[in-house]
């Protein structure tokens, strides 16, 4: 059997056109079909012949419904907090509950720039251990024989994200630095939540991000988000 990714009108991706017949084109599975999506589309679904249809949670089997989730709120399609069951984005919350565990620094949101600076001296104690936390699902998926089902994961999340979140304009440096440090942040979540990661630590900030926000980490005796809006001015709280 081969498979098509396709958009929601049931387009190939690659294409544009329906998918062939049987023995036209294709790939020899769903997660491979996935990976070989040549744009972002979203919802995402995958054809098999004979018409035989699945949702993105269906294709990357356990754990696909998170990542469906997150996308789904990424997208737009759904408020960032719905994963959660809450109404409004705490984010105070849910920066301190950062993938290397809770921080009680002073919490202070500033400006991109501002951000940026922040970035380039975030605790490297802490960064090493987000770094971590990204590798130990990753290493249990592959050991669990689901590469392909990550990989694939991995690659429609990334051209959503890279749709939402990278500027227009590559004279914005300070906007690429910000996308580049979201973008690696949620390939994270992906993986944590694709391996069913219990607490996830990778959920509290993939809110913050999808909801607009770039969650930078302890630096500077004080824990940093920052809102990439234009004119925003830091402020602190906690």
């Amino acid at each position: 059997m081969s498979w098509h990714a396709v958009d929601a009108e049931g387009r190939d991706l690659a294409t544009g056109q329906p998918p062939g017949p049987p023995g036209h084109g294709g790939w020899p599975s769903p997660a491979a079909a996935l990976a070989a999506a040549p744009v972002a589309a979203w919802p995402i679904g995958i054809v098999g012949d004979g018409g035989r249809c699945l949702s993105l949670a269906r294709a990357l089997g356990p754990g696909g419904d998170r990542v469906e989730g997150l996308l789904d709120a990424l997208a737009g399609r759904r408020d960032p907090d719905a994963l959660a069951g809450t109404s409004a984005v705490d984010v105070e919350a849910l920066a301190r509950a950062t993938p290397a565990g809770t921080v009680s620094l002073p919490l202070e949101v500033v400006g991109l720039r501002a951000g940026v600076e922040a970035a380039a001296g975030v605790d490297r104690a802490w960064l090493a251990a987000v770094d971590r936390g990204r590798a130990a699902p990753r290493q249990a998926m592959v050991e669990g024989g689901r590469e392909a089902e990550m990989e694939a994961a991995l690659h429609v999340a990334m051209l959503l994200a890279t749709e939402r979140l990278d500027p227009a304009d590559d004279a914005e440096v300070d906007a690429h630095i910000a996308s580049g440090a979201r973008l690696w942040l949620l390939a994270g979540a992906v993986v944590s939540a694709l391996a069913g990661v219990v607490p996830d630590p990778f959920e509290g900030w993939a809110r913050l991000i999808v909801a607009g926000w770039w969650p930078v980490g302890p630096s500077g005796s004080r824990l940093v988000v920052s809102d990439p809006a234009p004119g925003v001015t830091a402020r602190r709280a906690g």
